[in-house]
């Protein structure tokens, strides 16, 4: 009896962890460095320097073979090392990897796992996020001292003022209107109370 072959897959999962080896090799390319290049890069941010081999072991995590488990700590030595958003290496893959749509393998995603899309969301949030976002920079700003901020950061303490003037305007847009309607709304009122009255004058007039 024939053995039955697997079914070919339909997509390819690849973990958070997968995800930034994919954005590391990616950052490599866009720098045009060799791994001993990028090696060099990161090592006074990584306390130590990696040999080709862990670099390369590194990248060829997105095969899933051997998937590296990558710190809080290697992440932001790779931001610095090649001058990059730590953002950066959490963004999905464009595309298709291998000719197949990419997923996103988490312990809550089930067999077909998330759409890597989702990523996205984490790093910019929806507009709540990014408000309360917004607040506790501005607020963090608020409490460094301005000549340890950079100019990046000052460019972020002022879209955050920017961003709580354009709502405390929008309050205060709202309430303007609230006001106007309710003063339209008691000038009606008085005005029939005054009409009441006078119907009631009239009426008592009448023989």
């Amino acid at each position: 009896m024939a053995r039955r072959q697997p079914a070919p897959p339909t997509h390819v999962d690849l973990t958070p962890n997968q995800i930034v080896a994919f954005n590391l090799a990616r950052a490599r390319e866009w720098r045009g460095w060799t791994q001993d290049q990028a090696s060099e890069a990161i090592a006074p941010h990584l306390g130590q320097r990696w040999s080709r081999a862990s670099f390369s072991f590194a990248e060829r995590s997105v095969d899933g073979k051997q998937i590296r488990q990558f710190s809080a700590d290697e992440i932001v030595a790779f931001a610095r090392g090649f001058g990059l958003p730590v953002t950066w290496f959490f963004m999905p893959p464009p595309g298709r990897v291998g000719g197949l749509p990419v997923r996103l393998r988490t312990p809550d995603g089930g067999a077909f796992g998330e759409k890597p899309a989702i990523l996205l969301d984490l790093i910019f949030g929806d507009e709540d996020q990014q408000m309360l976002l917004e607040l506790r920079l501005n607020e963090l700003a608020e409490r460094m001292d301005p000549g340890e901020l950079t100019e990046a950061q000052r460019q972020v303490r002022t879209l955050a003022r920017n961003r709580v003037e354009a709502l405390v305007r929008s309050a205060i847009g709202d309430l303007d209107r609230w006001h106007t309607t309710l003063h339209a709304i008691a000038n009606q009122i008085e005005d029939l109370d005054v009409r009441a009255k006078a119907a009631v004058l009239d009426t008592k007039e009448e023989p």
